[in-house]
């Protein structure tokens, strides 16, 4: 592997490392509204870069699909004054964000809940891949899986597909808030969340419910309505917890959601806990000594999820849950990466959409250290919860 050097740079209560080309760690100390204005300071280029690759693939998705019209679709539903009453801390991010950003807050919140542009283009017609019929080579393919012993110890990992705009502007919020709690957000572009640490010490991961929103097209469910609380609820609020069944109350606080998750969390102390929300407004959830997830529902089947269906989910299904139920807390992590970085799990990098991240989680009581992967061509990068370590090839400046 490639070790690069890279850089870091220390402003105020924060710090930005860029670790590789492709991913950065931001500290901070400080309320969510100041680190989103010192993300959209420190960060800037590497934001707005990524928007601009994002709308030009909406683009290729959806002639005609952009930011600018998904923004005023957000303005003209009232989508952020909805995030703003069911999560203000989202709120105060986003709106930090745009002010070091100069953005509206409907545009980064419209490239933040990225997954209702792709069921928009799939709707009319444009290219997608969070449903069934697609083109395979295109179908999202995330799969997690996670131990506890509920006795100090415990350990995850995590493949992250999306996007190919996705494969660079991955920013790591390491988030030390004013009750001195911290939590670690794994982002593209400081925009999407998708896996970290919580504040109670819990590695948070999730997957796209495929079969979901799936479901809602079929029924042609709109996918933003009046009653409809905004998915960024979803995305964020997990990383607030401390204690699993903060998660559950979460998801049941509201009825009907603009997109579908599955969230596992897993401690060190507790039963590992899987959670989906599902179309029909119901919220499923199971917990054990481990649990796993692709991208179908397990606790509701459908008709349409076949053996193609969501970059071959079932087969991933299959192969997590065989390797779990031989896997002890004391597998290490190369039997794991082994599982992550071959097929059915594995993907690899298409030009359209690929494996974005790779992600292992080790936790011993409340410290959690994450090993993320892109490639063969970058190093792994090394961020925890915990001590402050030295940058991942960086040079301190």
């Amino acid at each position: 592997m490639d070790n690069i050097g890279f850089s870091s740079a220390t402003k105020g209560n924060g710090e930005l490392i860029q670790h590789t080309d492709q991913i950065a760690e931001v500290r901070f100390t400080g309320s969510s509204y100041e680190l989103g204005k010192y993300v959209g300071e420190v960060a800037k280029d590497q934001i707005l870069g990524g928007i601009d690759r994002f709308d030009h693939t909406l683009g290729v998705m959806l002639p005609g699909l952009n930011v600018i019209s998904l923004s005023k679709s957000f303005e003209d539903q009232d989508v952020f004054d909805r995030l703003k009453a069911t999560s203000p801390d989202a709120e105060a991010y986003i709106q930090g964000l745009a002010k070091s950003l100069n953005r509206t807050p409907c545009l980064l919140l419209a490239i933040g809940m990225s997954d209702e542009a792709i069921y928009e283009s799939q709707r009319n017609g444009g290219v997608g891949f969070l449903q069934a019929g697609h083109d395979p080579e295109l179908q999202a393919k995330c799969t997690v899986m996670g131990i506890s012993d509920k006795n100090g110890k415990g350990w995850a990992g995590a493949n992250f597909d999306y996007m190919g705009v996705y494969y660079e502007g991955l920013i790591m919020l390491n988030h030390t808030d004013t009750d001195g709690k911290i939590r670690v957000i794994q982002t593209w572009a400081g925009l999407v969340p998708y896996g970290g640490i919580s504040k109670g010490g819990q590695v948070i991961i999730m997957n796209t419910m495929v079969d979901e929103g799936t479901a809602r097209e079929m029924a042609n469910g709109n996918i933003i309505d009046s009653s409809s609380t905004p998915s960024y609820y979803l995305s964020w609020e997990p990383y607030n917890i401390e204690k699993p069944q903060q998660l559950i109350d979460m998801f049941k606080a509201y009825q009907q959601y603009t997109s579908y998750f599955s969230y596992t969390a897993v401690g060190s102390e507790n039963n590992v806990l899987n959670i989906e929300n599902n179309y029909g407004n119901d919220v499923s959830f199971s917990e054990g000594d481990w649990k796993t997830h692709a991208n179908h529902s397990l606790y509701i089947d459908k008709n349409f999820v076949d053996d193609s269906f969501a970059g071959n989910s079932l087969a991933r299904q299959k192969a997590v849950d065989m390797f779990m139920g031989k896997a002890t807390i004391d597998t290490p992590e190369s039997q794991v990466r082994d599982v992550l970085e071959a097929k059915p799990l594995w993907k690899g990098r298409s030009e359209m959409t690929g494996t974005v991240t790779s992600t292992y989680y080790a936790i011993n009581g409340k410290e959690v250290d994450m090993f993320i992967r892109t490639d063969e061509n970058h190093p792994t990068v090394h961020i925890t919860n915990y001590q402050k370590r030295k940058p991942t090839g960086a040079s301190l400046i």
